[in-house]
């Protein structure tokens, strides 16, 4: 089943007369509808092999989702969650990370808690669902949308961490709060962290490597960008860069200084409801180690990108089961 046919059979809320408030396009402008519907509702499932950096060998292999930057503003949203929410199951992950950006604004919170709440509440990793606020949360209501997530099932971390132990060894999550809203406390994320601990660092805004650089983050995972919402293939996005860390990181897996950043494109729009070649995406993530073998392939590959460019076809998705939620001590 395709993505689209995914968020066609999504729960919808129902409003006033029990009637979704989407309402149909004249008949003349439908065609021109479902294409620009299909560059925002269609969804990328990307399969990344994630270097950490002092990662433990037992952890080697373990998997995991993220998603980043919901906005659930309308019903079409909302659908897009309960898709992204099917996709992530059948990929039987040990970890679904949230990057932030729920909402757009208090008044789309307000009316799409309860039903987004429920959205989240079907996850079923092997381990964990954990999670982080962005900057639109923090303007929206920090505390209710927290709250709503926890009662999903989902840890929340604001400048904390979560221990892990999974094959007999320590896997720690840091997640780091909003940088943009002045409540990001790296070093207070990192308390208890050891020198010698395999960290996954969650936060919303790539930036905040630039504040966290000396912890020795083993990974970071962020969102915040939409990808740069336009994208040029071989170029990236042409519109002017709203992080300090360089406009390079907007989308992908990027190394940054000793250590490497992946950042999702998203789920949602903000303010200009535009896609172009850059589709709401789920990162499905297979952990590596970060070590002179990876490096030095990862150093090859880009070379070779840059002498020749070869079209890849899109793998198929694989189609599973999906597996019960379980207690954290990974089995």
């Amino acid at each position: 089943m395709s993505t689209a046919e995914l968020i066609a059979e999504a729960p919808r809320p129902k409003h006033e007369h029990g009637k979704s408030r989407t309402a149909r396009p004249p008949l003349a402008l439908r065609p021109l509808h479902r294409i620009w519907r299909r560059t925002i509702d269609e969804l990328d499932l990307t399969r990344i092999e994630l270097p950490v950096r002092g990662l433990n060998p037992a952890h080697r292999g373990l998997v995991a989702c993220q998603i980043s930057d919901f906005h659930v503003d309308r019903d079409e949203d909302l659908a897009r969650v309960y898709a992204s929410v099917e996709l992530i199951n059948r990929e039987h992950p040990d970890f679904v990370f949230l990057t932030g950006d729920y909402f757009s604004g208090p008044d789309t919170m307000q009316r799409f808690l309860s039903p987004f709440r429920q959205a989240l509440s079907g996850l079923q990793p092997r381990t964990a669902v954990v999670a982080i606020l962005g900057n639109h949360d923090h303007w929206s209501s920090a505390e209710k949308i927290a709250d709503a997530l926890e009662n999903a099932g989902v840890d929340v971390l604001a400048n904390e961490n979560l221990r892990f132990r999974i094959h007999g060894h320590d896997l720690v999550v840091v997640g780091i709060d909003d940088l943009w809203s002045r409540c990001a406390e790296p070093v207070r994320a990192f308390a208890s962290v050891r020198p010698d601990d395999s960290t996954i660092v969650l936060a919303h805004n790539p930036d905040t490597a630039l504040y966290a650089r000396h912890l020795h983050p083993g990974v970071m995972l962020s969102g915040h960008t939409h990808g740069g919402v336009v994208r040029i293939p071989f170029y990236g996005s042409p519109l002017k860069s709203i992080l300090r860390i360089g406009k390079q990181f907007y989308s992908g897996l990027n190394r940054f200084e000793d250590f490497y950043i992946y950042t999702n494109r998203g789920l949602g729009t903000f303010w200009l409801r535009i896609r172009i070649n850059c589709r709401p995406e789920i990162s499905r993530f297979t952990v590596v180690p970060l070590d002179r073998a990876y490096i030095q392939r990862a150093e090859q590959l880009a070379m070779a990108a840059k002498t020749k460019a070869p079209r890849v076809k899109p793998q198929k998705k694989q189609t599973h089961t999906p597996h019960p939620r379980t207690h954290r001590k990974h089995r």
